[in-house]
Parts: structure tokens; C-alpha cells; sequence
């Protein structure tokens, strides 16, 4: 396949060539299919001259297939799933379907090496690869060839093998990467001849497919259920990788969590954790994961060797998307960017897509035909997703716009606004969309600085399974502090603090609150002159403000004091906190250190004084509870 020039004197595709930006056109086996590599520098072997059709022999065949490779983890059930179903009737006709790179080849022939496809089917076992019979005539010719059907004067090729068919023993045909055949311009032509073929009582078909359909109305039994082969869990993907790389330079263990940081992103692909695993002999992991971090798919390539569907994770999915391209229209584009966008997919997309994309006539069919491509997939909670390589590739190569990112954000705002009340069922529903939505505020957060960031940020503090995502997230917002009012400023510090005690980090926590001492001291300090010439109530209401605060940093260090099993420390810090709230009349704040200083006089074995300051605190809380607002000191 050769690079050709995308303009439509050339082409003659016009505007459909670059329906996404930066599209080129490659030519495959004799067609035009425009891509939407916009960094693509691919070059194929164009197995047919465009003047004259090349006559297709059995050793272009044999040249073809592939061996069944040596590392398969994850896949022996599959095989056993494909044997069973063949030793147990005369005909069975399977696919295996998905996405490029998911495996679908390598089933295949491992179902041709087991013992009792041999032993039933005796050598009419043949393996044809479709990716060089481009039509129906080419097909026939491959037919032929791979069965060995001899020429007999006056009759023609498809004569001779519906002749053979009709009257052979028990055969197997393997129809591989069929989608080559099927979506020529001869489709009709094809269909009519596979359904002939399927319709001879002893010949059984296995085709592998992109796409989660079958072709022609023919009964097929999908390997891996509906939508195709699965991706490798992680257990046999760790496996394989490290078989893969074993004769490498570095020793790699199993449980090593760069490992599984490295195949998380890969997320079950076959094709894609055989080729960072070739890395993975001469590079460290640290290095790769720092590669994929900056390169993304461009790392998915075997070095030394000419880009092609089993040597490219981006020729894989490009191929792919080319058969996929003239069906979508620019809502189906618009859709595709953006599944690809969001690592968490779309949740209950019937309801979210037009919700987040807009409302169009054409968004459902667009949608099934993402999903029959297997570009998409759909998983719980009717979750419209991409495998990670294909999401990487298509914003690589066609980004989200900054009309869709505002979309998303507003999108995303109503949906923390409208939680449910319950807890436990927000808590469902918000895991499904939280890398949704922290993707999205923090591309906000980047890009300005709004009150409703903080919103959300506030929100979010209510679930502290998602502490360790937020912290960075609230740290990235107080880049901002010089829009902010003093308050927010202290509110968002202290959420942040909040965070990082939950999660242990003492220290930091500790100088977080030392900051915001400082930052009130100096605004003390800067606001001295402008508070003796302010009227009286300001003054103290700003005073009372500054000591608020102060207090609340007390009683923050005592609590971490706490923690820290320092029950003396925390004991002053808690007191000195109390003095401040009862000079100030923050009755809610005394009870809250009553309430600690109990707490620890319980676990000092101090037990009369812990009782009469939890009683107290008790007493207290009730009386706000009731509206009773105590004026004085305790």
C-alpha cells in the first residue's frame, strides 16, 4: 500500500476524505480508502496491480498464513468452546469476531492444531486468508487453490468447487480477516457464494471478523459471546507479557505494579501487549511507561520491521476505522471522539448521549454501528467504551473540540447538582462517571477560574475513595488564589488538609495549616491601617473571622496530634482551640472539643474527667440542636 496525495482531483473523494482533520489517503490491495491518520507514514504491500489482477496460487496462500503463536494466555477456553461445537455435528459454522488486534487470528489456528479437528477432518482442514482475495473472483480462485481442486477442461473455478463440495467428506474452511472479501464492492456477489458454500451438509466454516456480525443470513455460533472476543484479563495479559519478554535484558515479576500500571493502559489487547512486551527486552518498564505516557500508540510497533496490521497497533485500528469511515456520519464522528475522550465511557448512553453530544435523528443508528464495528462496545450499566489503544488513537489523530469539552463540563455540573440524596445509590452512580468527570475538571481547571470548580471540588469531598485523585485536583485550583476571596481560600486549604489526614499524610497536612496561619497573619499585618480607620462592627467582625480560623487550625494540629497516638500535644492544641471558640461564642466549636478532650482523657485512663466533658459536649449539642444558643463561657 502505497501513500497517495488526499486532493479530490487525485482521489476523486472529494470532501468525504477529510471528514476528520488531517486525513490522508492510503491505497490497500487496489482501493482508495481515506484514513483518518492525520500522523500516518504507513507503506503496504499492494498484493494486486492495479492494471491487471494478479492470478492468486496456493503458495500466495501458504505465504499467508501465519504459525499459531506460542504465547496463549487466556484464550485455551475459546479453542475448547470451537472443538466441541465441531466434533459434535456434521456442520458448524463459527466466527470469531472484534476488534483488530483482539486475538481473533491466533483462535483460529490454534483451533486447526488440536488433535481432534485433525483427526476428524483428515487433512480438509484449510486456512485461507482473505486479507489477498479481494473479490468474489479472487475468492474463488483462493477457494480452490487452498482445497486443491484439480481443473477439468470446460468447466470454470466455481463450478469445479461447488462440483467438489457438493460430494467431499467432512471439510473445514477457515476464512481469515474476511472483512477484506466481504466489504468489496462485490458484496452481493460474495454473500450469494458463501451462503452456497455454508449450504453443503458436511462443509463447516470458521471466519474471522472484524465487527460483531457474521456475513449473509447464515446461523453462526459467536466465540466470546455477542460481541466478539473479549480483552485479556489481567492475570493471563501478565502472563503473556512476561513469556514474551523473559529473554530480555530485565527481569520482570508478575506483581510488579509498573507492570500493571503498563497493562491497565494496554486493556486486554492482544496485539498491543505483544508489542510493548518486544520492548519490554531491551527497556525497563519505568521507560516505557514514560514512553506510552508521551508517544501513546506510536510505542505499539514491532522495530525493525514494515508497518502492517500484525506488526502496528495503529495500522491495525486504522484498517478498521477505513471500513467503518463511509457509515458515519459527522454525529457518528462527533460520537466516536467522544467515547474516545472519556476513559470511563458513556453510562446508560440512551439516556446521556444526546444529553452530552446534543439531540440528532441519526444518534442511535450511529451508535449501532459503532458498536457493530467494534470500535465501541458496550459494557455495564449499558456503558458505551473503547479499548484504551483505539481511545488514544482516535484523540491522536482527531481531538475532541473545545464546543464538545463545554458540553461534557455543563453536562457533568447538573450531574453533581442532581445526586441523588441517598448515599449509598449516588455513590453507585457517581463511580460510574468519576474519571469522567475528574478528566473534565481538571481541563477546566487549567483553562480558568470558575466558582463552580470549586463546587464540584466541595462535592466531591463527601466520597473519600476518590481522596487521592482530588487532593492533586484541589491543588491545581488553588494555582488560582489570587481570584479568591480570603475565605475560599481557607475553605479550600482545609478541604485539602482534610484529605491528606485521611490519607495519612501528617506532614503535609501540618504544613498546609502552618500556610494558612500565615496567610491570616498576613493579612492581619497588611490590614492593620485600613482597620483603624473602618467602623467598629467591621473590625469586629473581621477580628472574629481571624480568630475563627486560628481556632479551627488549633483544633485541626490536635487532631493530627491525635493520630499520631500524641495525646499531649493534641490535648494543648484541642484546649487552645476551646479558649479561642469560647471567647468568640462558637458554642458548637466548645462542644466539639469537649467532645475530643473527652476522648482522650477516656484513652489515658482518665476516666471521671472524660466522662464530665462528653457529658458536657452531649448537653451542649443538644441545646443547639434545639435552638438554644449559649452566649457564655461553659
Amino acid at each position: 500500500m502505497e501513500q497517495t496525495d488526499n486532493s479530490p482531483d487525485q482521489t476523486g473523494t472529494g470532501n468525504q476524505a477529510n471528514i476528520l482533520s488531517g486525513a490522508h489517503d492510503f491505497n490497500i490491495m487496489g482501493s482508495t480508502f481515506p484514513t483518518i491518520g492525520r500522523d500516518a507514514n504507513y507503506t503496504y504491500n499492494s498484493y494486486l496491480p492495479e492494471s491487471k489482477p494478479k492470478e492468486i496460487t496456493a503458495d500466495d496462500l501458504l505465504l499467508q498464513k501465519p504459525l499459531a503463536p506460542d504465547v496463549f494466555m487466556g484464550r485455551s477456553y475459546l479453542v475448547e468452546d470451537a472443538v466441541k461445537l465441531l466434533c459434535e455435528a456434521n456442520q458448524v459454522h463459527i466466527a470469531i469476531l472484534g476488534t483488530g488486534g483482539i486475538g481473533k487470528t491466533s483462535v483460529a489456528l490454534h483451533i486447526m492444531e488440536e488433535s481432534l479437528i485433525r483427526e476428524k477432518f483428515a487433512g480438509r482442514c484449510y486456512f485461507i486468508p482473505c486479507e489477498i482475495l479481494i473479490d468474489a473472483t479472487n475468492l474463488i480462485q483462493g477457494l480452490v487453490q487452498a482445497i486443491g481442486v484439480q481443473p477439468i477442461q470446460g468447466k470454470g473455478s466455481y463450478e469445479l468447487l461447488l462440483d467438489y463440495l457438493k460430494g467431499c467428506q467432512e471439510s473445514l474452511l477457515i476464512l481469515d480477516n474476511f472483512e477484506t472479501s466481504w466489504n468489496s464492492k462485490e458484496q452481493m456477489e460474495i454473500k450469494n457464494l458463501f451462503e452456497r458454500i455454508c449450504s453443503f451438509r458436511l462443509v463447516s466454516v470458521i471466519i474471522t471478523m472484524r465487527g460483531t456480525d457474521g456475513p449473509g443470513q447464515i446461523k453462526w455460533r459467536k466465540l466470546g459471546g455477542q460481541s466478539g472476543l473479549p480483552p485479556l484479563e489481567l492475570g493471563p495479559a501478565k502472563e503473556a507479557f512476561c513469556s514474551l519478554s523473559s529473554d530480555g535484558n530485565y527481569a520482570i515479576k508478575e506483581d510488579d505494579p509498573m507492570l500493571e500500571k503498563l497493562l491497565i493502559q494496554m486493556d486486554g489487547m492482544p496485539l498491543a501487549i505483544v508489542l510493548i512486551a518486544q520492548h519490554a527486552r531491551e527497556l525497563p518498564l519505568k521507560n516505557l511507561m514514560e514512553m506510552w505516557n508521551i508517544q501513546k500508540t506510536a510505542v505499539l510497533k514491532k522495530i525493525g520491521e514494515r508497518d502492517n496490521r500484525l506488526t502496528s497497533v495503529e495500522v491495525s485500528i486504522e484498517l478498521t476505522l477505513n471500513i467503518i469511515r463511509e457509515k458515519l456520519s459527522t454525529t457518528g464522528l462527533d460520537l466516536l471522539r467522544l467515547v474516545a475522550f472519556l476513559p470511563s465511557g458513556i453510562p446508560d448512553w440512551l439516556e446521556n448521549v444526546p444529553k452530552m453530544l446534543g439531540s440528532f435523528p441519526d444518534t442511535t443508528m450511529q451508535v449501532l454501528t459503532l458498536k457493530k464495528s467494534c470500535v465501541v462496545y458496550e459494557g455495564n450499566a449499558e456503558t458505551l467504551k473503547m479499548l484504551t489503544p483505539i481511545a488514544e488513537y482516535v484523540l491522536k489523530v482527531s481531538d475532541i473540540t473545545e464546543n464538545h469539552e463545554k458540553q461534557i463540563w455543563e453536562f457533568y455540573e447538573s450531574f453533581i447538582d442532581t445526586l441523588f440524596e441517598n448515599q449509598i445509590d449516588a455513590d453507585i452512580k457517581l463511580r460510574l462517571h468519576i474519571s469522567n468527570i475528574f478528566k473534565i475538571l481538571n481541563i477546566q481547571i487549567e483553562k480558568s477560574f470558575e466558582t463552580s470548580h470549586m463546587n464540584v471540588l466541595t462535592e466531591l469531598h463527601n466520597y473519600s475513595q476518590y481522596f487521592p485523585s482530588l487532593v492533586s485536583l484541589v491543588e491545581k485550583y488553588l494555582g488560582w488564589q489570587s481570584q479568591m476571596s480570603l475565605g475560599d481560600q481557607t475553605e479550600l486549604t482545609f478541604l485539602q488538609e482534610d484529605m491528606l489526614t485521611f490519607m495519612g499524610e501528617y506532614q503535609k497536612s501540618k504544613a498546609i495549616i502552618n500556610n494558612v496561619e500565615k496567610l491570616h497573619q498576613h493579612q492581619i499585618n497588611q490590614g492593620t491601617s485600613d482597620l483603624e480607620v473602618i467602623n467598629s462592627s467591621s473590625s469586629i467582625s473581621i477580628n472574629h473571622t481571624m480568630e475563627q480560623t486560628q481556632a479551627k487550625c488549633y483544633q485541626r494540629l490536635g487532631r493530627i496530634s491525635f493520630y499520631q497516638n500524641d495525646y499531649k500535644e493534641s490535648q494543648c492544641k484541642i484546649q487552645q482551640a476551646m479558649d479561642i471558640y469560647k471567647r468568640i461564642g462558637n458554642m458548637k466549636g466548645v462542644a466539639q472539643c469537649l467532645e475530643h478532650l473527652g476522648e482522650i482523657s477516656r484513652l489515658l485512663g482518665q476516666y471521671e474527667e472524660a466522662k464530665i466533658m462528653l457529658k458536657q459536649a452531649k448537653t451542649n449539642l443538644r441545646r443547639l440542636e434545639t435552638g438554644w444558643e449559649l452566649l457564655g463561657a461553659c
